[in-house]
Formats: C-alpha cells, structure tokens, sequence
C-alpha cells in the first residue's frame, strides 16, 4: 500500500532511515507499509500515515484508490499494488522511527529529484492523477 498526501499543492515525502532493518533505507519516497492480516486496504493506509507521519484521519479526505501495476526495473519485478491520494488538510508531521526526515515538495521538484528512487514517479498515470489533484 502507499499514500500520497497533498496539502497546499505538495506532497509529503518521507527519507527513509539509513538503517539495514529499514526498507529501501536513505530514499526520498510516499508513504507506504504492509497490511496487517484481515485489515483492509483503506484502514492500512490510515494506519500506516498515523504511524509514519503522525496525520490523524480525521486530518483527511480521501482523493483516489485504484489497484496499479506496478514494475521495477532495478529488480526486473511487477506487482499490484492499492495507492490512494489524500489530502490533508495539516502540514505538521511527527516522524515516527522509520523516517530520518519528511519535505513538503511540489510535483516538478519530485520529477526533477536525482536520488528520488521510489518507482511510483515513474508511472506516468499516477504522476497525472496527482498533478489533477494538485492543481484542480
């Protein structure tokens, strides 16, 4: 599962601790996590934003989900995966162990970042749906 959040046409990236238990440690990336066993989708995303940035739901209001095929080149693998686009309607974040540090970007600066590596900016769907939301 992995979020994105907009709040006043920027998204929340989180970098992910630079630690060997971390997933993906020392990158630029959304929100994300694993479901928990007979936890639905919806209820994982909230967790998981609760837990890694501290934005309650009540915070906010779901834009999209949809179930996309998602491939990495790097490690030649494809799965699907569920994305939902919020909107928040704070900015404070409170980072939990996971993350060393979070930004509020726009999407031209996440298109233009160098060492940004998570592979959903490459799904040119996605990048659209979250200009749409950005920019109404």
């Amino acid at each position: 599962m992995t979020a994105i959040i907009i709040n006043r046409n920027k998204i929340l990236l989180l970098k992910r601790r630079n630690v060997p238990i971390i997933t993906n440690p020392g990158i630029w990336s959304f929100l994300s996590g694993a479901r928990d066993v007979n936890e639905r989708y919806i209820e994982t995303a909230y967790r998981e934003i609760r837990e890694e940035s501290g934005i309650d739901r009540r915070s906010l209001n779901l834009l999209f989900k949809e179930r996309m095929l998602i491939a990495d080149r790097k490690r030649g693998i494809m799965w699907l995966n569920w994305v939902f686009i919020f909107r928040s309607n704070t900015g404070i974040v409170r980072l939990d162990y996971e993350n060393s540090r979070y930004r509020w970007a726009t999407i031209g600066q996440i298109e233009k970042e160098i060492n940004y590596t998570n592979i959903f900016i490459n799904n040119k769907e996605l990048v659209k749906r979250i200009r749409g939301y950005v920019y109404g």
